[in-house]
């Protein structure tokens, strides 16, 4: 892909000749070869069509010749000869090894052949007597103007080439002067009018040409300007994450550590802060990543609903506050779905109807709506919305009845995301809601039948007792780390890199890998839990926390058998994670490879 500096270099050169215009149909400096090839490979990809008709027009004229005048047999080998010179000519001006000027040079070979074997033709005929009409010429020249697509210059040049030897021929054969100047008159015209409309042709291709790749270089333009986006958002992805992460951690170690009322408060106050902090840059992050093209796959799998739906009820507990959650979904419910991109969406509808619905009650159902669908609704029983509201609470950055901004409120990114989200799922939307009768949000999932085996995972014990080995090459994250899992009861052996990794392992038995995914090497720290896996020849329970959670990276992380965490990580997230490893090196359930 091209640097923005020459995209915009290419864009100032054809706005510069679209304002200069081009009369003399030529282009200047590089412009007019980019345009000759553009004009080459146009005029190749209709040869076929053209090549075919030509060969029907010469093949159609030597049998009239041989049937219907006396001198038939004479003017076959002609044709014949014709037929050989334009088959030599179709590799040169089909094949895309040669250049531009030989190829033009095969085309312009073609008609000459075409034009002076009627001509020779005529002229055969009229030396023994034979008076054939000049059709022939006319039906070539509007074939070598209107349908051949040769360059301007090129066409007119040999139009009239052929028709100066038509005439001095005919002065040669003593043609009579009136017959052969009606004649000449009238394919004369033919020839003005040709060349007026093939240099129209031309003129407007030449037009046209300059508009598409202005369109050309503004997409390209575009795409560059995303892959900057892309790094931006990967830098800040991981950046800005970081240090949240680390506070987040922090804020739930120094809990953990002074209990006095004072201090908890504090705590709490961070956590919440943390978390509204975490929730904005997630927003934004979500937003970005779903408005540029082709940033987000969906890899959709069987994905069983209950037990998915309450977990995430279970994990809005602590938001709902005074609103109660209720969850009505059968057992048994099976959907195909990429289960991140709709854990996303169901999340944002919880999180709207929590902070924004004033409801008493949130219900969040499922149930089987046709044969092959699966319909859930996120209902709350709050206000409500009028039908003007509704159309607005899809639309970016848009807070109803937030005029304050409050920052606890979000962003207004929520609906935008998840209507965006239902739409890359290819899951229908649909919002149901009055004043004062609370909202329905509807989403219809294709149905699956239950799989034929199913993996029980075990309840997450309260206690941790195992060895961690962590790697994580920010300070202060790791520091937070160690504290946080040493007060859960775990042994951490705290390293930087892959080497030291290695080392601790070397020296110490493990029960479980944690690792953060940028480490500042040329491995990521999905390609170091693997080397440490190898080193032990075990595979050992692994967990990865990364700021960039993409389909890609939860493809490779579900094939390696490492579970996923999301920057800023949530305490309690990270205490089942870990719980359910540590659980897992002692034989007692499975670990799961999405957390």
């Amino acid at each position: 892909m091209l640097t923005q500096g020459a995209l915009a270099l290419q864009e100032r050169a054809l706005l510069a000749q679209q304002q200069r215009g081009h009369i003399a149909l030529r282009f200047q400096g590089a412009l007019e070869s980019a345009f000759d090839h553009y004009h080459l490979t146009r005029v190749r990809r209709q040869l076929p069509w053209v090549a075919g008709s030509a060969v029907v027009f010469v093949l159609a004229y030597a049998l009239l010749d041989f049937f219907m005048t006396p001198l038939g047999w004479m003017t076959l080998p002609l044709r014949i000869a014709a037929f050989v010179g334009l088959l030599l000519c179709y590799p040169l001006m089909i094949s895309e090894r040669v250049g531009t000027a030989w190829s033009w040079a095969a085309y312009g070979a073609a008609y000459l052949i075409s034009g002076l074997s009627i001509i020779a033709v005529i002229y055969l005929n009229i030396s023994q007597g034979v008076n054939l009409p000049y059709d022939g010429m006319f039906l070539l020249f509007c074939y070598g103007y209107f349908l051949l697509g040769m360059p301007w210059r090129l066409t007119v040049s040999l139009s009239w080439l052929q028709l100066a030897v038509f005439l001095i021929l005919g002065r040669f054969f003593d043609v009579p002067a009136d017959v052969l100047a009606y004649q000449g008159l009238f394919l004369g015209c033919v020839n003005l009018i040709g060349s007026f409309g093939s240099y129209l042709l031309e003129h407007s291709l030449r037009s046209s040409w300059l508009n598409l790749r202005l369109l050309e270089l503004a997409r390209e333009q575009a795409e560059t300007e995303n892959a900057r986006k892309l790094r931006l958002l990967a830098a800040a992805s991981h950046d800005l994450r970081q240090p949240l992460n680390a506070m987040g951690l922090y804020a739930e170690h120094l809990s953990e550590l002074h209990p006095d009322a004072t201090t908890q408060k504090i705590s709490q106050r961070l956590r919440e802060s943390v978390g509204q902090l975490g929730r904005m840059l997630q927003s934004l992050l979500d937003f970005t990543r779903l408005t540029l093209p082709g940033q987000l796959s969906v890899q959709r799998a069987a994905l069983e609903v209950r037990p998915f739906l309450a977990r995430l009820l279970h994990e809005h507990q602590d938001e709902a506050g005074s609103t109660v959650l209720r969850l009505d979904c059968p057992e048994n419910l099976w959907v195909l779905t990429d289960a991140a991109l709709f854990e996303r969406l169901l999340r944002n509808l919880l999180s709207n109807a929590l902070r924004h619905a004033d409801a008493r009650l949130l219900l969040l159902s499922a149930h089987v709506a046709a044969e092959d669908q699966i319909e859930i609704r996120v209902r709350d029983d709050g206000r409500g919305l009028s039908v003007d509201e509704q159309a607005q609470v899809f639309e970016e950055f848009r807070q109803l009845n937030n005029p304050g901004r409050l920052a606890e409120r979000g962003l207004g990114l929520g609906l935008a995301i998840v209507q965006q989200l239902a739409q890359l799922l290819a899951h229908p939307l649909q919002l149901d809601s009055a004043p004062g009768s609370g909202s329905c949000f509807r989403l219809w999932l294709p149905a699956l039948a239950a799989p034929a085996h199913e993996v029980a995972v075990a309840q997450t014990p309260s206690g941790l007792q195992g060895c961690v080995l962590l790697i994580e090459d920010d300070e202060a994250g790791r520091e937070a780390l160690v504290g946080l899992l040493s007060r859960w009861g775990c042994q951490v052996l705290p390293c930087t890199d892959l080497i030291s990794a290695q080392q601790a392992l070397q020296n110490h038995p493990v029960d479980m890998l944690l690792s953060d995914f940028r480490l500042g090497l040329a491995l990521d720290g999905l390609q170091v839990l693997e080397q440490l896996r190898e080193q032990v020849g075990q595979m050992l329970p692994a967990l990865l926390i990364t700021a960039e959670v993409t389909p890609a990276l939860s493809e490779r992380a579900a094939h390696a058998h490492v579970a996923l965490l999301a920057k800023p990580v949530m305490p309690a997230r990270l205490r089942q994670a870990i719980a359910r490893g540590l659980h897992a090196r002692q034989g007692m359930t499975t670990p799961s490879l999405e957390v």
